[in-house]
């Protein structure tokens, strides 16, 4: 099997087969968070929520900080947007139609190289505190791969896209799961999942992913090629029904006593060791002695 990225046909052939969005917002302010994520200015809420202001305040429970130490006045402006971004994810599910439609997402470099050298194998498990953005056109995905959300490729050339490892988490798309479907309207084909959730991690294998780059002059024609992936394949943990423990009492063997009998038995003195008896000497009376009466 080869991933390869869609063809301008087949981006046109999609928005025959997937419906449109079915979501909205109720309020102003998640429409315009949803809007600042789908910008540059997006960048800022996910480097926000990699801080670790913000790990404290989840773990902590308490409000989000109003801006983060050591960003930027431009990067702060958007923190603010998180908590309705959260608002809009969380009460929008995927339509049934996306079910089985394997669905990717890109890993910076940095992530990537780490997640890499963490050994992760099956069975283990991804937390990322940012949201999970996912494409289903695997072009898209590989885009975000680069070094920054410019890309890595400013070239147009492909010597200039192998670079280093490039990591993509694959993932089966189902219907129901809460999360915002971008339809194929958008540029992007995106899934976006709520933030700070846990993958595990089903399979991991290497694979060639295919794609054509145009070379700086147009009357060349388009240049195939291929990059090698590491590719995680994930599924939602779901978290574990925590219900009442059931408390496991240790049997005690009871030892049967002797049944007491309703006659009262005499009191029975201590015995006390015995002490070695004094002998008393008896008295020697004399009798008194006769006076001789001769002169």
């Amino acid at each position: 099997m080869t991933i390869r990225y869609f063809t301008e046909q087949e981006k046109e052939n999609l928005k025959n087969i997937f419906p449109p969005p079915n979501w909205s917002g109720d309020i102003p302010e998640e429409m315009e968070a949803y809007e600042k994520y789908k910008s540059t200015r997006g960048s800022h809420m996910q480097s926000a929520l990699r801080t670790r202001d913000m790990q404290q305040a989840k773990l902590k429970n308490q409000p989000f900080p109003d801006k983060i130490k050591g960003k930027p006045r431009s990067e702060n402006r958007d923190v603010k947007f998180i908590p309705y971004m959260d608002n809009l994810i969380e009460k929008n599910r995927l339509p049934e139609e996306l079910s089985g439609q394997p669905i990717y997402r890109g890993s910076r470099i940095d992530y990537g190289t780490a997640l890499i050298k963490s050994g992760k194998k099956p069975g283990d498990t991804i937390r990322d505190p940012r949201y999970q953005s996912f494409s289903m056109d695997p072009g898209t995905a590989m885009y975000h791969t680069s070094k920054s959300q410019f890309g890595d490729n400013f070239g147009d050339d492909i010597g200039d896209f192998k670079r280093k490892k490039k990591v993509l988490l694959e993932h089966v798309a189902k219907g129901g799961e809460i999360g915002i479907y971008g339809g194929p309207e958008d540029a992007e084909f995106e899934v976006i999942y709520p933030r700070d959730k846990k993958w595990k991690i089903t399979n991991v294998r290497d694979e060639d992913v295919t794609f054509g780059i145009k070379r700086a002059s147009d009357d060349s024609p388009k240049v195939e090629g291929k990059q090698n992936v590491r590719i995680y394949t994930v599924e939602r943990k779901n978290k574990k029904l925590v219900g009442k423990k059931i408390v496991k009492r240790k049997i005690v063997k009871r030892v049967k006593t002797p049944v007491k009998s309703k006659v009262a038995s005499k009191p029975v003195k201590p015995k006390v060791a015995n002490k070695p008896i004094k002998k008393i000497k008896s008295k020697i009376v004399r009798k008194p002695v006769k006076k001789c009466k001769c002169k």
